[in-house]
């Protein structure tokens, strides 16, 4: 059985559902809903047209009833980018003008990758008409960068929507080198491929499948080599109920894409393991999957599981091994540069990030489930605003597994109507300008995820780790104006619109931890 194809073909319905099918209709092929639709936005958020990539692999897998109106479905969602795309080629995901590289370069990706898998499917004149609607997201990429972090998913995004142009085109344009470089420069000597401020393995499995695409086209060994020393740092974070993930991560993602995992798998050892542990997962329902998720996120997600299923055809065998686990062992292992420190004895397996304030996952071996997650100290001051440890903190060090953990405020701002038409202001005025836009987006990052505003107090948190059980030793003096501090579970202080969705791991855990046990002492100093 194909379990990713199952998903892929359960989910088509509601791939289909979101694009305009009205021929007569002047959004026809629109995917974004809420604007064609619902007409609640302003804007048309590009990210859906992207779903051809899924319906074009879902013909060649054979689970297409009706094939020459999905043909019709995806050129209408093709042709309709045209009409969605900036005067210079850019498309949105958030606000008007938005100019978003990432989308840009991710729908370019998409239908591109449509493209290859239609094969004669598309006559000659129908592909050059296609390519030349993308022309423009390629000069668009080409030409900008994205200025407000290093994410290196986007950037394997562009490097693979450029690979891919050059194949289709005879073209032979180097951005996508430039954009593989930067991923280079910033890779973990660790393994791990940059994602704001650290490493995030459910992110990195989204960037191995963009990676994994484009070495399929290139077959570069030097990205080879990347995308294995990736995976021998991926396979720690592989947990007992076939999941990835969690707060440890920069950015907080429990998200699994599969496509690269299960790509790689039959010319990597590494990743034929990561497959089959992480295929657990799915057997088990313990993933999210696409109908799990937003829309914001599902077409990534979708395309991920339609590339795994092509892969799963020809590969599958390698996935149905069975090697040993990294947690079943029992061993201690610390990632310095990434902050995280792993401890797996004969009755749990724990995963801490102290550069975050000290986030711990534990897992129970015995029953395979999760413990507890914890997401460090929380709590809030007089005048209502909330509190964390956990900010990261490049300098902190992990030395006879203790923290000192300092408290900064939680940025939990939301859209108001004020807020809102001075989006649309700017929208309309300054962010027509790039070199605008981005110098908002930086801003932006800044404040909601990466430069919190620190408070007065501390805690220190001494971390022991024995065969039984995990012990917290806390010594917390209190923020100058605390109302309410303590353990909260698992809580998160940054903005990642990723991260945060309902997983059975929420309902498997038990309500009080039988692993970690906090000893904490406040000071009442304030």
């Amino acid at each position: 059985m194909n379990p990713y194809k199952k998903v892929l073909q359960d989910n088509l319905p509601k791939l289909f559902s979101l694009y305009n099918l009205d021929p007569c209709s002047s959004t026809y092929g629109y995917g974004d809903r809420l604007y064609w639709g619902w007409k609640v936005s302003d804007f048309v958020n590009a990210t859906m047209q992207g779903g051809v990539h899924s319906l074009a692999i879902a013909i060649k897998l054979g689970i297409i009833g009706n094939i020459e109106f999905t043909l019709e479905v995806i050129d209408s969602a093709i042709r309709a980018i045209a009409r969605i795309k900036s005067k210079k080629g850019s498309l949105l995901e958030a606000y008007p003008n938005e100019h978003s590289f990432c989308v840009t370069a991710l729908v370019a990706f998409d239908v591109l990758s449509a493209i290859r898998h239609l094969g004669s499917y598309l006559i000659e004149k129908q592909k050059n008409e296609y390519l030349s609607i993308i022309r423009p997201l390629i000069h668009f990429i080409t030409y900008n960068n994205e200025e407000h972090a290093i994410i290196s998913n986007h950037l394997s995004t562009g490097f693979a929507a450029i690979e891919l142009w050059n194949t289709l085109t005879g073209e032979a344009s180097k951005r996508g080198k430039e954009f593989l470089s930067i991923i280079y420069k910033h890779q973990s000597k660790e393994g791990w491929y940059r994602e704001y401020e650290g490493a995030d393995p459910g992110y990195q499995t989204l960037c191995t499948f963009y990676l994994s695409c484009a070495y399929e086209i290139t077959k570069d060994e030097d990205l080879l080599e990347s995308l294995i020393k990736s995976g021998s740092f991926l396979k720690y974070f592989v947990q007992p109920d076939g999941t990835i993930g969690g707060l440890y991560g920069s950015r907080n993602t429990e998200v699994y894409y599969p496509a690269g995992i299960i790509g790689l798998s039959p010319i990597s050892d590494e990743f034929a393991l990561i497959a089959t542990l992480l295929h657990k997962g799915i057997l088990n329902g313990n993933h999210i999957f696409p109908q799990d998720i937003d829309t914001n996120n599902f077409i990534p997600l979708i395309n991920a599981y339609a590339v795994a299923a092509l892969h799963y055809e020809t590969g599958g065998e390698k996935i149905r091994e069975a090697p040993q686990a990294p947690y079943v062992k029992v061993f201690s292992k610390i990632f310095d540069h990434a902050g995280i420190y792993i401890h797996s004895s004969d009755r749990y397996y724990a995963i801490t990030n102290y550069k975050k304030g000290g986030t711990l996952k534990v897992f129970d071996k015995e029953k395979g489930v999760l413990d507890t997650e914890h997401g460090g100290i929380f709590g809030r001051l007089t005048n209502g605003k909330r509190f964390s440890t956990q900010q990261f903190d490049e300098k902190q060090n992990f030395t006879n597994g203790t923290i000192h953990a300092s408290f900064s405020i939680k940025n939990e701002s939301f859209l108001n109507p004020a807020t809102s038409v001075l989006l649309r202001i700017l929208g309309l005025t300054f962010f027509r300008s790039v070199y605008i836009g981005n110098l908002f987006k930086k801003y932006i990052v800044r404040m909601l995820m990466t430069s919190p505003k620190a408070i007065s107090g501390k805690a220190i948190r001494k971390f022991e780790f024995t065969d039984d059980k995990i012990i917290v030793h806390e010594s917390i003096s209190k923020p100058k104006g605390c109302n309410k501090i303590g353990h909260y579970g698992k809580c998160k202080a940054i903005h990642m619109a990723s991260s945060g969705y309902y997983v059975k791991q929420n309902q498997q855990k038990p309500l009080h931890s039988r692993l970690v046990t906090f000893l904490s002492t406040t000071g009442m100093k304030e």
